[in-house]
Order: C-alpha cells, then sequence, then structure tokens
C-alpha cells in the first residue's frame, strides 16, 4: 500500500502517526481545501504520514480506509456503525468531518461548518437584494439541512419577514430515481411560490436541481427566483446555468482545526464524543443566481441594480439617484416606500455597509483602506457609520465570521 508523505521528521528520526483521510465522491468538489490546512498543521512541527483515498489512476496502488485498515487516527466524511465499533476496537482516533453521524449517535468528535449561521448569512445575502419572498429547501432527515434552514428562518424572521420551507427528502429517494424525484417534487413546489423569491438551497447540488426545476416551469433565474448554495463547489457553481453563488466551505479552517483536534487525540488525550467544533464561512461568492430580482415597480429595479453596480465605486447619494433615473425625490421615496417600507437612503446606507464588509473580508482590506475606498472621510467616520447601519463593531462583526480562523 502505498501513502502520500506528509512529513517533517523530528530530531529523533521516530516514525510519525499514520493517518487515513477519507472522503466522499460527492463532496470532492469542495472538500479537497481540507488538504491546505491539515498540511498546515503539519508544517508547524506536528508530522504525519497520510493515506488518502481517492480517485487515482493505475499508476499508484490504490488506498482503501475501511474497517480493514490500520494505522493511528482518522479524519472522515460519514461513515458506518460498524466501522465505528472496529476503530474504535482498535484504538484508532477518529474526527468526523460531517454533521451526520449514524443514528446520530456521536461516536467521535466532529469538526464541521457551523451550519446554524451558514444559514444567517445566506438570509442576509437575500435580504440584500431587497426581496420580500423567501423559502428554503430543506431535507428533514438530515441535520445539516435542518440546522442551515433553521439559521435561515431565524434571521429572515428577525427582519419581520417570513421564509416558507420546502421539504424535499432527497436522502430518502431509491438513489435510481433520485434525481427525477428531486425535479418533479421541485416543480410541483415552486410553481405556487410568490415572485420574487429569494430561495436558499440546502447546497450547491441542491441548487443545481432547483436551477433545472425554475427552468422547466418557465421561472427566470434571477430575474424571477434568486437562488443561493452552500459550499462554493466549483463543478457544479460554475457548470450550471447561470453561475450559481454560493457560501465558500472554509476547508483550509476545518483541515487544520480537524488535524489539530485529531493530533491530541493521538497523543492521549481524552476528548469527549460529543466534542463539536463549528467553523463559520468567512465569505460568500456572489455570481450570476442571485443577481437583482426584478420587483414590481420597475423604477425600484432599476434603482437597486444603479446602487449596486455605483456604491463600490463612490459615496452616491438620492439626488444622483433621481437624475440617473429621471425621476423627482418624492416620487422615488414613495416608490421605495410603497415597495421596500424603507426610503432610498436607508437602502444605499445598508448597500454601503454591505460592501464594505465584503471588502473586509474578502480582500483583507484594513479599516484605513477601505474608508479611503469607499468614500469616507476617516476610519472614525467609517467605524461609526458601520455599527450605526450593522449594529456592531467592524471587530465584532469579523470575529462573528471567524476572521482569526487558521
Amino acid at each position: 500500500m502505498k501513502h502520500v508523505y506528509a512529513t517533517f521528521m523530528n530530531d529523533q528520526h521516530e516514525m510519525p502517526p499514520r493517518v487515513g483521510v477519507r472522503l466522499i465522491d460527492w463532496a470532492q468538489g469542495f472538500s479537497y481545501r481540507l488538504y491546505g490546512g491539515i498540511l498546515d498543521h503539519i508544517r508547524k512541527g506536528h508530522p504525519m504520514v497520510l493515506d488518502v483515498e481517492q480517485p487515482i489512476a493505475s499508476e499508484i496502488q490504490p488506498t482503501s480506509i475501511n474497517r480493514s485498515w490500520k494505522g493511528d487516527g482518522l479524519l472522515v466524511f460519514r461513515y458506518t456503525t460498524e466501522e465505528a465499533k472496529t476503530w474504535k476496537k482498535h484504538g484508532i482516533a477518529v474526527v468526523n468531518l460531517s454533521t451526520e453521524s449514524p443514528a446520530g449517535q456521536h461516536h467521535f468528535p466532529r469538526v464541521t461548518l457551523d451550519n446554524h449561521y451558514t444559514g444567517q448569512m445566506a438570509a442576509e445575502h437575500l435580504l440584500s437584494l431587497q426581496l420580500q419572498n423567501f423559502a428554503v429547501v430543506v431535507d428533514e432527515n438530515r441535520l445539516y439541512s435542518r440546522q442551515r434552514a433553521e439559521g435561515f428562518i431565524a434571521r429572515i424572521e428577525r427582519a419581520g419577514k417570513t421564509a416558507r420551507a420546502i421539504p424535499i427528502p432527497t436522502s430518502k429517494f431509491p438513489a435510481a430515481s433520485r434525481a427525477e424525484r428531486n425535479l418533479q417534487a421541485a416543480m410541483l413546489t415552486l410553481s405556487k411560490i410568490p415572485l420574487p423569491c429569494g430561495i436558499f438551497c440546502k447546497d450547491d447540488l441542491c441548487a443545481v436541481w432547483i436551477i433545472r426545476a425554475l427552468h422547466h416551469i418557465g421561472l427566470r433565474v434571477p430575474q424571477d427566483v434568486a437562488v443561493l448554495g452552500v459550499s462554493d463547489d466549483l463543478v457544479h457553481c460554475l457548470a450550471t446555468t447561470p453561475a450559481i453563488s454560493s457560501l465558500h466551505y472554509p476547508g483550509r479552517a476545518i483541515g487544520y482545526a480537524a488535524a489539530e483536534l485529531l493530533g491530541r487525540m493521538m497523543s492521549g488525550e481524552t476528548i469527549a464524543p460529543d466534542t463539536h467544533i463549528r467553523i463559520p464561512p468567512k465569505n460568500l461568492v456572489i455570481r450570476e443566481s442571485s443577481g437583482q430580482a426584478e420587483l414590481p415597480d420597475a423604477v425600484v429595479t432599476s434603482s437597486l441594480r444603479w446602487i449596486r453596480s455605483a456604491v463600490p465605486q463612490r459615496l452616491v447619494g438620492v439626488d444622483e439617484l433621481c437624475r440617473e433615473l429621471g425621476v423627482s425625490r418624492e416620487i422615488l421615496r414613495q416608490k421605495f416606500h410603497q415597495a421596500l417600507g424603507k426610503s432610498p437612503k436607508q437602502i444605499i446606507d445598508h448597500m454601503r455597509a454591505d460592501i464594505v464588509g465584503e471588502k473586509l473580508l474578502n480582500h483583507n482590506w484594513t479599516v484605513d483602506q477601505a474608508a479611503t475606498q469607499c468614500g469616507f472621510t476617516s476610519s472614525d467616520d467609517l467605524c461609526r457609520f458601520f455599527k450605526r447601519i450593522k449594529g456592531c463593531t467592524i471587530k465584532d462583526w469579523r470575529k462573528q465570521r471567524g476572521e482569526k480562523m487558521p
């Protein structure tokens, strides 16, 4: 059996612990990011010899990580009850990389995406589109899906709106007919939703067949329905028309935390089986599937598109918006209040705060850089503005999104 040697030998030239990494095929489009975090941990002086189970050509002897596998530790995405019993019997330390576990039993500690917070971030993005209708696709048989839906619905409700749950029991459909039944169930439900609407899908795979279902019933994405997924799987997100907006799976941070936890376990530290380390998504990748939906009022729709394009470039005001659209300030105010329940100034401020937040995280800007680039007179001016709109300081907001994670 061949191994991938990712080791940094110590002075005594002791053999490093042997660690197996097992993912599953449908998760590999995003979960490969875990390896970067594992390597980060190794480079900090924690050597490991990795056994990697992945699709390979016949040039390398394949590795199988199952009940027969022997080693010191495992990082696994899903496992069976029988495997758990065997690994425990042989004293193999295990960290589960999935929210799910057989029969809901916590056999091993977990390091996963923070699903509840993921749902909240999804809601914030769709709320920023100024939509009034929201829905979430949920598989009630999967814990991760329920948690994401709960976070989404709670955040939508805090904004004074409601989110409709679309229950589709994907995991219970037979594999042979799953794709067709997913599509049929989605078409039946989506034909009844009020428009325009923002839909949060439990993951990127779900977003793919939701978009296909919308196309089948004649609804446009994003003009009628904005669609958002989870994981930022490049294959699914970029190979779908339109390309899918998605919350990025923080694989490197999860891989690092999982490797660090496994190292402690292999060193003899007792870790409770119900230990659960949750890593929040750091950012959301916006693509065509969640562009601006078409609202009933064409003037408001055009206004939002113009604001969204102008705000990242400079400080804009209501008077400039009125000149651009050729309408009076009072007419624009009336239309915004009727369509959105907010003034044009409130919408501009909220979009501006969203842009600032995105730049601070995804571009790693300092507060001074953000203030200069986004048209504020000083960093203090920006901080006061951000706290007024977001209800928290920039420091707290960054901390909530896990900026200090490895």
